[in-house]
């Protein structure tokens, strides 16, 4: 473990000193804000159906593709270009453990800017209480669902972020793929919104398979359930196992460079 807590410490160091992190951070944030803002003002006059919170989470969400290659892209490709990562591979550290601690890096940070993202609907509900109670804003169950929602998909988003940039030692390459293998999953999602079919159209095998791999499509879906605290515990593992099975590509990527 104390392999782990090094690479962690690592990775996060290297964000936190590089200004491409901050550019896109401060930039991402500000959009979030004024975007925020505007719903809110205008929220009486939508058809927005869930809690006023869940919009936030939306924003993050797709919002994802412009801000997950910032953090991901250097990970492995700008070892690999200055040749830092072959003094990695000397060190006793399994590669297994390599990927993990940048990943994990990678989410923390992530996490980081997420719950400054978070702190919108906080500081209204602190300055405007009448105002935001009345948005939902004190309502615990939305707030448990709509983060532990952006979390399991933060985490994937970063673990496909982490394998971009361990198959190429151009940063700017790693960062398009990764804006590129996102976008493409967000609008698989998009389009596949609303589609479920009926359970009477349903065989026993169809519904096992849609219960097992259904929410890597149907996440859109899903995520009206987390906005009003209904935890769906298919999604969890989907996003899980989804999460690991590029961690595991990144590991056998980083496991061929090593060899």
């Amino acid at each position: 473990m104390k392999s782990y807590y090094i690479i962690l410490r690592y990775e996060l160091f290297s964000l936190f000193i590089s200004p491409s992190t901050y550019v896109a951070a401060f930039y991402f944030l500000s959009l979030l804000a004024l975007g925020f803002r505007f719903f809110i003002e205008t929220f009486s006059n939508t058809d927005w159906l869930l809690p006023p919170l869940s919009s936030l989470i939306v924003g993050l969400l797709f919002g994802a593709p412009a801000l997950i290659p910032f953090i991901t892209m250097r990970c492995f490709a700008e070892e690999r270009r200055l040749g830092t990562l072959e003094t990695l591979f000397s060190a006793p550290v399994s590669n297994w453990i390599l990927v993990i601690g940048k990943w994990s890096g990678c989410f923390v940070f992530f996490i980081i800017i997420s719950a400054l993202a978070l702190c919108f609907p906080l500081l209204l509900l602190l300055m405007f209480p009448e105002q935001g109670g009345n948005l939902g804003f004190n309502e615990i169950e939305n707030w448990t669902g709509s983060t532990l929602y952006l979390l399991i998909f933060g985490g994937t988003f970063t673990a496909i972020g982490v394998f971009s940039s361990s198959i190429t030692k151009n940063q700017m390459v790693a960062g398009m793929l990764t804006f590129t293998l996102l976008t493409a999953y967000l609008s698989i999602m998009v389009f596949s919104f609303g589609n479920q079919t009926s359970d009477a159209y349903f065989t026993n095998y169809q519904k096992l398979t849609d219960g097992l791999f259904g929410t890597y499509i149907n996440g859109l879906d899903k995520f009206g359930q987390f906005s009003v605290g209904l935890i769906d515990l298919s999604t969890i593992l989907n996003q899980a196992a989804l999460t690991i099975f590029f961690l595991i590509l990144s590991t056998i990527q980083i496991e061929r460079l090593n060899n």
